[in-house]
């Protein structure tokens, strides 16, 4: 009798954990963008240079970061993406260039808060780890924005949900109007215009 109580017991635990659904929190980084992660990740420096936003749990073997280049910058160096062309050549790209046995999913066109994004997956190896990355790449009037996740490609099961979570509730905050880039204005047409 007591036996099947305490296998009862076990049986019922084990079934309350693996229901436990992840908690989440919202980050606002820089006034200009915020994200919702899970609450196991931890904020820290070293994973990316360029991020603005570093966030990991080495125990669970998740990581995350947000790249966030303007548009008015890249203008200023000539640089004009639409985001078919940033999601291969400035996001996916360098991938291919680092991890062993690189691949890129063609990635799928969303909305995401209202912006135009691609979500891609990611595979390789380093240092003879199979690895999974999720990449997404939202474009607003004033920035590209990459979300990059990753984790074991073991983990890829366990974790994938949390990532896909992260990436989707990606949201420019209200940005100040000097920080949409505008056209350049040809004075050749207006001068050929005046009456």
């Amino acid at each position: 009798m007591i036996r099947k109580f305490l296998f009862s017991v076990a049986i019922l635990s084990l079934v309350v954990s693996c229901n436990t659904e992840t908690t989440f929190k919202e980050v606002k980084v820089n006034d200009r963008y915020s994200i919702s992660i899970p609450d196991y990740l931890q904020p820290c420096v070293d994973l990316h240079k360029d991020a603005s936003f570093q966030y990991q749990n080495a125990d669970k073997d998740i990581y995350a970061i947000v790249i966030d280049e303007r548009k008015k910058t890249m203008a200023n160096h000539d640089l004009d993406y639409d985001i078919d062309l940033y999601f291969k050549s400035i996001a996916a790209e360098p991938f291919l260039e680092t991890i062993k046995d690189g691949k890129v999913s063609t990635p799928a066109s969303e909305t995401i808060n209202g912006n135009k994004a691609l979500v891609g997956e990611i595979t390789g190896k380093i240092d003879q780890t199979p690895i999974y990355y999720k990449l997404g790449v939202v474009e607003t009037p004033s920035s590209f924005y990459q979300i990059i996740t990753w984790t074991r490609q073991d983990n890829k099961e366990q974790m994938e949900s949390d990532m896909t979570r992260m990436i989707d509730s990606f949201k420019e905050l209200p940005q100040a109007e000097n920080e949409t880039p505008h056209p350049a204005v040809n004075t050749d047409s207006i001068k050929n215009s005046a009456p």
